[in-house]
């Protein structure tokens, strides 16, 4: 009982106040001064203020940043997601259109790990032994997956799944190991 009337004695202690301050508006609208130009002054650099410290300020500098260097500091907080969005759609475009392929620089042992052929290796037969067209796809649909792995992971609508992870991670490390090894002949 006594946690109401205590409630109820700051309500209205708090309208009291409120009315108070009202009063000394009179007419409802808050007086800067009696000049109307101090008054629209006043305003217009309450208005700045507000927008300036909105985002405005933070808007305006990553835009500029990334028009000078080519990224902002926004992107260098989390590298690895600007550089899969970045790279998402360059590998997409270069998956439908492509025109060669690459030499085999990799090997599959039976347990289907991905072994790294050396130099002497990938050039040991004449001529090369290149890929197929649809091995090449086969190979940046593994990197493309593995970079919007990441994307859907840093996603905050990721519904996280223990069984599924497990195999989506394997195939995630599948595609960077790929990359890794064919990342100089990522060209057309």
């Amino acid at each position: 009982m006594a946690h109401l009337l205590l409630k109820k004695s700051m309500s209205d202690s708090i309208n009291r106040k409120l009315a108070e301050i009202k009063s000394l508006w009179g007419d409802g609208e808050p007086v800067y001064s009696k000049n109307k130009t101090v008054e629209r002054f006043c305003i217009w650099i309450s208005s700045w203020k507000y927008k300036l410290t909105s985002g405005l300020y933070f808007k305006v500098k990553y835009f500029i940043q990334r028009h000078i260097r080519g990224y902002d500091d926004l992107d260098t907080w989390n590298a690895a997601w600007f550089i899969a969005r970045k790279s998402i759609p360059v590998l997409k475009a270069m998956r439908n259109n492509f025109h060669g392929t690459s030499i085999r620089y990799h090997r599959e042992d039976r347990h289907g790990n991905i072994i790294e052929l050396t130099r002497e290796e990938a050039f040991s037969e004449d001529p090369p032994n290149s890929l197929t067209e649809d091995e090449w796809r086969g190979i940046l649909d593994n990197i493309i997956y593995s970079f919007q792995f990441v994307l859907d992971e840093d996603s905050p609508d990721n519904e996280y799944n223990e069984e599924n992870y497990r195999e989506r991670y394997a195939k995630h490390k599948r595609g960077l190991k790929l990359f890794s090894i064919y990342y100089m002949n990522l060209w057309d």
